[in-house]
């Protein structure tokens, strides 16, 4: 009797765990739809939601803290995004946004670690190694800053802000000839 008993507790138990997770997977699923079309709010709620059956997700954190991102609440969007990148300090991701969201702050020095922290994990992203060259450059660290572009150029020679940034830099250094032909550069590729 006792074990027909455990027996029947483990099958409820089994059937609670299966539904928490297909409602945690549609919730994220939700969730992204939304933030495919642009509806933050009901982004946010939904993962809102999945947080509410999984607080240990990861990617819960992270995309939330997207939406807070591009819905300018900062400060909550810091808070999900640390989560995101404690749950998984070998995600370049939480801290490349930790970087986004420290830049929209003006705190500088935040932008400049969180990118640094990114680019530790993998160091082969060129949108992470420009926007610590931005970063840089904000901080008025030009010479860091032009190392950090022509290190985003060298793996992807196709973006335009990059090139711009760098020869507004080079302008700086007092090497005309350089940074005009990084503007022509970007010229060329956004006209």
């Amino acid at each position: 009797m006792l074990g027909a008993a455990a027996l029947a507790v483990a099958a409820v138990l089994a059937w609670s765990s299966v539904r928490t997770d297909r409602a945690f997977r549609r919730l994220l699923v939700d969730g992204e739809r939304a933030a495919a079309d642009r509806q933050v709010a009901e982004a946010i709620e939904a993962y809102s939601g999945a947080l509410a059956l999984r607080p240990d997700s990861m990617v819960a954190h992270l995309r939330r803290g997207d939406m807070y991102r591009r819905q300018g609440a900062n400060e909550l969007a810091l808070r999900d995004l640390r989560d995101a990148s404690a749950l998984d300090p070998t995600a370049p991701q939480p801290a490349e946004l930790l970087g986004d969201v420290n830049l929209a702050m003006g705190r500088l020095e935040g932008a400049v670690d969180a990118y640094h922290r990114a680019l530790a994990l993998d160091d082969r992203a060129p949108r992470a190694q420009y926007k610590l060259g931005l970063a840089l450059y904000r901080a008025n660290r030009v010479p860091d800053a032009v190392r950090s572009l022509e290190k985003a150029l060298a793996l992807d020679d196709s973006l335009a802000e990059a090139h711009y940034l760098l020869g507004v830099c080079l302008r700086e250094q007092r090497r005309p000839q350089d940074g005009l032909r990084e503007l022509r550069r970007a010229v060329a590729l956004n006209p």
